[in-house]
């Protein structure tokens, strides 16, 4: 499972220049102010775009860190 440091409500990802450009493209418009048009947020078309992933598709069990751990030699007798 994802961990975090409480407190935190955010985190950050990192992607490509070229996919952000892509992902950009999705932002919905939210209204005009004096110094330009303003699009919902990274964060907010992220959890749009999740949303409707996640109504199309099965997840694959319980969720995975990104990042490899040690299994100790008891947790690998349990597993073997």
């Amino acid at each position: 499972m994802a961990r975090r440091k409480i407190g935190n409500s955010h985190t950050t990802i990192s992607i490509r220049w070229e996919d952000k450009e892509k992902f950009r493209r999705f932002a919905k418009f939210v209204k005009k102010t004096k110094t330009g048009d303003l699009y919902e947020s990274d964060a907010v078309l992220f959890n749009r775009i999740l949303q409707s992933y996640i109504n199309n598709t099965e997840p694959e069990g319980e969720g995975h860190s990104t990042y490899p751990t040690k299994t100790t030699s008891q947790e690998q007798n349990q597993q073997g």
